[in-house]
């Protein structure tokens, strides 16, 4: 028997340190779909089509914070007629007696924009392979204060956060929003707004709202104030397509805001004949991007017809702010405009 943690973000890391405390031995973690990366604290990432596969009894702790995922992953395993697979509901456990808040016991130097937290540490996230080694590429490789132990945002979602609050009329706005690959904190933030006619995107189904193509939306010219994506443009091969469909839907004085990882080091690399996952891994630093953006971003993207403004933390915070909040200090969140 094998015994495992549906759930990758906070409640499963918290799930987990406690069952470490016990001596309770966790095998794996699980999440909905194919994994992203390889392993939690050294511990194996499988989808739940990974688990159905597998031959082996397994116990299945669930701690994912989204109720309606949890009732999804219930469904295809009562679907699969395994038998030998038992669900362990813990997320009320989890808010009942793991989760940290204002009022908890918690008090650090460290504070999450995003859920509010006072924290000792944020928890260290990323990979280490050779390319991260060897250039210094913002938003990727391994960084020792990337994940929130009470909510489970990173450092650029807190980043992005910020920009969004302080350097855009979201918070106040009446009007439509387009959000391709919606990270969880940043749409229950788009959410507190009841004015918004809010949209998510994404081409894998139940991501999102919609499966939506960026660089073939179904949407009418000129629909929405604000267009969304962070760390997708590196996955999409066809760069001046999307950025042509991203423009067609923004209306006239609308903006686009965006990020991706980028080399400080060198300008942006793509080369189409690298096109195997591990070549990828290689020069890209993850298996499924298509370039790695390099210096010369602004100048790229200003190319296709925009006028951009760059916001980082190190222009907007001193040192030790840029440590209690936990940014990236030369990270980067793009907002465009149209110029043409």
């Amino acid at each position: 028997m094998k015994r495992g943690i549906y759930g990758t973000g906070a409640y499963g890391k918290l799930l987990w340190g406690w069952c470490q405390e016990l001596d309770i031995k966790i095998d794996f973690f699980a999440q909905l779909q194919e994994p992203v990366g390889s392993e939690i604290h050294g511990l194996k990432i499988y989808s739940v089509d990974d688990l159905l596969k597998m031959q082996d009894d397994l116990k299945i702790l669930m701690a994912a914070e989204d109720i309606d995922e949890i009732r999804e992953v219930t469904d295809m395993v009562s679907r699969s007629g395994r038998e030998d697979i038992g669900l362990f509901d813990m997320k009320s456990f989890v808010e009942d007696n793991l989760v940290r808040n204002d009022q908890g016991s918690v008090t650090g130097e460290k504070y999450c924009m995003i859920c509010g937290g006072n924290i000792e540490e944020f928890e260290p996230a990323g990979m280490k392979q050779e390319l991260f080694k060897n250039h210094h590429i913002i938003g990727g490789g391994y960084r020792s204060g990337c994940i929130c132990p009470q909510c489970g945002c990173n450092d650029r979602e807190r980043w992005i956060y910020y920009v969004l609050s302080r350097h855009t009329d979201i918070p106040e706005m009446e009007g439509r929003i387009l959000h391709f690959a919606p990270e969880k904190s940043i749409s229950k933030f788009m959410r507190t707004n009841g004015k918004i006619d809010y949209y998510t995107g994404d081409l894998a189904y139940s991501r999102a709202m919609h499966v939506t193509d960026i660089t073939d939306i179904q949407y009418k010219d000129e629909t929405f104030d604000y267009v969304i994506c962070n760390h997708v443009m590196e996955h999409i091969p066809d760069e001046a397509k999307a950025v042509s469909e991203i423009k067609r839907v923004m209306k006239k004085n609308g903006k686009w805001i965006f990020s991706f990882p980028v080399c400080t080091d060198m300008d942006t690399f793509e080369n189409p004949r690298i096109t195997s996952p591990e070549d990828r891994l290689k020069y890209y630093g993850q298996e499924d991007h298509v370039r790695l953006y390099g210096r010369d971003f602004k100048e790229r993207f200003e190319g296709y017809g925009l006028k951009l403004r760059v916001f980082r933390p190190f222009e907007e915070f001193g040192r030790d702010d840029i440590d209690k909040y936990g940014f990236i200090e030369d990270d980067i969140t793009i907002v465009a405009e149209k110029s043409v």
